[in-house]
């Protein structure tokens, strides 16, 4: 063989590798609404684009109309953007074509979207005008050769393919989709969903839902329509602007106080009146912050009570019927992701804080117009997560925390409690009811732990005498009066990844004694090396509630995700990886338990 030969490996790929490339770009998408999501997502960028390039010079009235049909399953979209160039048109429909790159006005920068809708879909059809083109075509069985129910390789059939100069104020683009096929559960799959449940996911999932005007930004000048043709014959059309669905359109405004104004006020307030102005009101805040030279803008909502969820959902049908008949609220608090102006449809999991029972009543949106998602939209990475996480915290606790304790929707206790003391037993009580439920039937430990180490011994236990956490063995509590537990632990070979089996006995057993520290936020062990109060070489496990990744990269410390072959430990679910720092010697590694995790995970598998 010559040595000067070289081998082309990239050009020209197989059928059955193209294929392959498309199956994992569909397979990326996790949502129902995620087809929805791209579609609005298109338009938007096109209209976008078209502003970008023509300005004031070519002004008209952008619109987009949307109709879904759930008797043929088929979506149709329509938008007045910039349409599709003649010389780049075949490259934009092959996976990973984009034109998108280098705009942060611009939503979608990967090109998978248009590859993921064409291949979702038995038939796909697009018209559209541009100032370089006027195209029309079709493409036939994208979803049955994506399954390899047929080996001809899908063509887009030509009906019109004419490079011609148009006037800007005539571009536009139309899709249709037809025999979308049915990936989700029919409880999920969008074409079963009401005509309010399709509403809030285009306005809380997808580009029509748009962000910028909730933080004081421009707006999308587009005039939106919808039609929807549901499962049962009956027609359905709203209208209106691209904005999100927030809570503040469902509570009258007198009844939403902006935490910023009552700051001013409150200085001349005591508990009594400052309690006497909060009660049964909703709290907000709107703003922004540079964080890691990058501005994430936030919407911060508090609910006086979390039924508010619920009614918000009952009265306005934002519910779905599940499978024994109980009825799914969709519209819910929670901690929300947004980037150039779109929903993610990324959620994150509240921080670890005191008080984490008041979690539920909020509902917050970031919005970090940097982030760089994965194929498919179904996380971020997780430095911006914890970025994200720490701007939640801070709001929660700097801004929301003095206040909150005085919004109370309880009944009148009484016109004989009146003191500011008994007011705030109340509040105390109240708020132990409002911890979240922990969800395992088979303990007897009913709420989340709340920011006490107590809590998470006594939980740990809990699990332990209950068979859930398998193969540890209490022997002592306070180890030379330094550490929280010695113990044995006792596993039979199986309960050990495969990493650990061969370090079984001839009867099939591990066993090793155990020194085991209990936190409820794992980063609280970093301090106790500091001081040489906890010495790393004695400790084999820690035990916490849950942890801060932001914590531990600060001390260069990585925060690993346990592969179920490398778990020791039965349960432990991550992994810190020291780089030598706090004086420990040799880099090491520690497991860490989270039962928080644990226990979701106990819950998403029964």
């Amino acid at each position: 063989m010559e040595s000067d030969h070289v081998l082309d490996f990239l050009s020209n790929p197989s059928r059955e590798r193209l294929r392959k490339e498309i199956q994992n770009i569909c397979d990326s998408y996790s949502h129902p609404w995620d087809i929805l999501s791209e579609l609005c997502q298109n338009s938007v960028d096109a209209i976008s684009m078209y502003s970008k390039s023509f300005g004031d010079s070519c002004r008209k009235d952008h619109q987009i109309s949307l109709s879904l049909n759930a008797k043929d399953r088929s979506i149709r979209i329509y938008d007045t953007g910039i349409g599709f160039p003649y010389d780049k048109f075949a490259e934009l429909l092959a996976p990973h074509g984009t034109d998108k790159v280098g705009s942060q006005a611009i939503i979608g920068e990967k090109g998978v979207g248009l590859t993921y809708t064409i291949f979702s879909a038995d038939y796909y059809q697009i018209k559209t005008l541009s100032i370089t083109a006027h195209i029309e075509g079709d493409i036939k069985n994208g979803s049955l050769w994506k399954r390899g129910k047929i080996d001809d390789t899908p063509m887009f059939n030509v009906l019109q393919l004419q490079q011609k100069e148009s006037d800007p104020r005539e571009t536009y683009t139309e899709i249709t989709l037809k025999g979308i096929e049915p990936t989700y559960d029919e409880k999920d799959d969008i074409f079963s969903q009401t005509a309010p449940v399709l509403e809030y996911i285009l306005k809380t999932k997808t580009a029509l839902g748009y962000l910028k005007g909730v933080f004081k930004e421009p707006e999308l000048d587009i005039a939106i329509s919808v039609e929807f043709l549901d499962i049962s014959g009956r027609n359905h059309k709203f209208d209106g602007k691209p904005f999100y669905m927030l809570p503040d359109q469902f509570v009258s405004g007198a009844n939403v106080i902006d935490i910023e104004e009552f700051k001013q006020k409150a200085a001349t307030l005591d508990d009594h009146q400052k309690a006497r102005e909060l009660q049964g009101k909703a709290l907000r805040k709107v703003g922004a912050e540079i964080r890691s030279g990058r501005k994430i803008n936030y919407y911060v909502f508090f609910a006086p009570t979390r039924t508010l969820w619920r009614d918000i959902s009952e009265k306005n049908g934002i519910i779905t019927i599940k499978e024994d008949g109980e009825r799914d609220a969709l519209y819910e608090g929670g901690i929300y992701v947004g980037s150039r102006g779109m929903p993610t449809g990324i959620t994150l999991e509240p921080p670890v804080t005191g008080s984490s029972g008041y979690w539920p009543n909020f509902y917050m949106i970031l919005e970090d117009d940097s982030i760089i998602f994965d194929l498919g939209r179904k996380s971020i990475p997780s430095r911006t997560k914890g970025l994200l996480r720490d701007i939640a915290r801070s709001l929660f606790l700097q801004d929301f925390m003095p206040y909150i304790k005085y919004v109370s929707t309880d009944p009148a206790t009484g016109a004989n409690i009146s003191t500011v003391q008994q007011y705030e037993k109340t509040k105390t009580i109240a708020e132990f009811e409002k911890l979240p439920d922990l969800g395992l039937d088979s303990i007897k430990y009913l709420k989340h732990p709340d920011g006490q180490e107590a809590a998470v011994v006594a939980l740990f236990h809990e699990l332990v005498g209950a068979d859930m956490l398998k193969g540890y063995y209490s022997l002592r509590s306070g180890y030379k009066e330094t550490y929280d537990l010695w113990a044995l632990y006792v596993a039979k070979k199986e309960l050990v990844g495969s990493k650990y089996a061969h370090l079984s006995n001839e009867k099939g057993i591990v066993e090793v004694p155990a020194v085991i520290e209990f936190k409820f936020r794992a980063e609280d062990i970093l301090k106790d090396f500091e001081d040489n109060m906890k010495f790393f070489v004695d400790l084999d496990l820690i035990v916490c509630w849950d942890l801060d990744e932001t914590k531990f990269a600060k001390q260069g410390i990585k925060v690993e995700l346990i592969a179920k072959e490398e778990v020791f430990f039965y349960g432990s679910n991550y992994r810190l990886v020291w780089p030598g720092a706090y004086n420990l010697g040799t880099a090491g590694e520690k497991p860490v338990l989270a039962l928080r995790k644990f226990v979701q995970d106990c819950r998403a598998s029964s």
